[in-house]
């Protein structure tokens, strides 16, 4: 009696760690086919071109910032 609880333990244990077999609702295939609606086109962003953008522009704010702290700092004092 003992053994039959226990493997029946482990049985329940062991399923509760098994992946899921039915993928309820979800679709994980991608369509290679996709096209745009009709009369609109394919428009392809330049991300990397504006994370540069970004990025210089950030980097003279920083500047700025950092030129008017230190103007602050020398003019309170030491």
């Amino acid at each position: 009696m003992f053994k039959s609880v226990l493997i029946a333990t482990l049985v329940a244990s062991a399923a509760a760690f098994a992946p899921a077999s039915s993928t309820f609702g979800v679709r994980t295939a991608l369509s290679a086919e996709w096209m745009p609606a009709e009369g609109d086109s394919w428009k392809e962003t330049d991300f990397e071109g504006d994370l540069k953008k970004l990025e210089k522009e950030a980097e003279e704010r920083l500047a700025s910032k950092i030129a008017e702290l230190e103007g602050n700092i020398q003019s309170v004092g030491k």
